[in-house]
């Protein structure tokens, strides 16, 4: 049976929490540029908030790839496809409407089913169709976690992380691609199997020092290779290269949040809230768009309707609190439950 984890519901919930922040955050981040004092404003925030969805994807191959309970492939597929196919389909032709009646698109049905099989209705969905990828290989994933040793094990997240997060600098700075493919070693891949590695083998207290340290020193090379990047470019054409989840800056802040929680678990106890805000996050991430957009259209609430001091975190919070409300009141209805697992 799988073993829960306290630690772990209150990392998903702060994930999800952080996730909205970006998501404030990054509409004066795409429509601003560096010559105005808002971006820089929220530069300091997104640089240090692009560890959240990594850590989904470590929760995800920690509780799957670890598990003991003994399952045939379509077994597993079974029980996992459908709570995240059904949602995606459903969400796909809400924001599709959305497309349609309030940004004025005009659709076939043919484009319609091209878009939706080519992830490009809405930014956020990307997410489902990834874990969907990852539910389809964790069978076979989990077993070479059951069968690589320690070494073996670092031996390929060593390899995971040259391929995914260094190599990409030789084209972005220096003009050239290395011609190997590796699939093997696609940065989600690596996050949902170094989730599974960091449970079997917990990085020792003693490194957690260093981690920090080296976590700090991510956070500002984000922030200041972001600027770098960004410096005369024009507002709708930013440059998030350092904001990529796989960079070797972000991969530092994700390793360190996590196990500085892993290394708190004997502390953090169960909490009611928190495990029910726990069980809402997928609907969180798929309705809270939806309630950025209401809010600005309905109420003239967005990131910049104040000053953004003010704005920002009144926006998040309003976002994070209604999206929460509106799924925990779903989730209590059957059938409409499954849209929100």
């Amino acid at each position: 049976m799988a073993r829960r984890y306290d630690y772990m519901d209150w990392l998903r919930v702060l994930s999800i929490f952080v996730v909205v922040g970006i998501h404030v955050v990054s509409k004066i981040i795409n429509s601003t540029s560096t010559d105005d004092w808002i971006w820089h404003f929220a530069n300091v925030f997104d640089a240090g908030l692009r560890w959240c969805v990594p850590i989904f994807f470590m929760l995800s191959g920690a509780l799957l790839l670890t598990r003991d309970q003994e399952e045939s492939v379509w077994q597993f597929l079974q029980k996992r496809l459908a709570k995240v196919v059904i949602p995606l389909i459903f969400w796909s032709g809400i924001y599709t409407l959305y497309n349609i009646y309030e940004l004025g698109e005009s659709y076939t049905a043919y484009e319609i089913l091209v878009q939706f099989l080519t992830d490009d209705i809405y930014y956020h969905l990307w997410f489902l169709y990834t874990i969907t990828g990852l539910y389809l290989m964790a069978p076979f994933l989990k077993l070479l976690v059951d069968h690589m040793d320690k070494k073996t094990f670092q031996a390929f997240l060593l390899f995971w992380i040259v391929f995914s997060s260094l190599l990409p600098f030789l084209p972005k700075f220096f003009d050239f691609e290395i011609a190997l493919a590796a699939g093997l070693f696609e940065p989600y891949i690596g996050y949902f199997l170094l989730g599974a590695y960091l449970v079997l083998y917990p990085v020792p207290k003693k490194y957690l020092m260093p981690l920090g340290i080296l976590a700090l020193v991510s956070y500002f090379a984000t922030f200041w290779g972001t600027y770098y990047l960004n410096i005369g470019v024009p507002a709708d054409e930013f440059d998030e290269f350092f904001y990529e989840h796989y960079r070797p800056n972000n991969l530092f802040i994700t390793l360190f949040v996590f196990t500085g929680f892993q290394h708190m678990s004997k502390k953090i106890k169960p909490n009611a809230l928190i495990t029910r805000i726990s069980t809402a996050t997928f609907g969180i991430y798929v309705i809270h768009p939806l309630i950025q957009i209401s809010l600005n259209r309905f109420f003239g609430l967005n990131e910049t309707t104040f000053n953004p001091i003010i704005s920002v975190p009144l926006v998040w919070l309003l976002i994070f609190a209604i999206s929460f409300g509106i799924i925990l009141a779903m989730q209590k209805l059957p059938v409409i439950n499954r849209l929100v697992p």
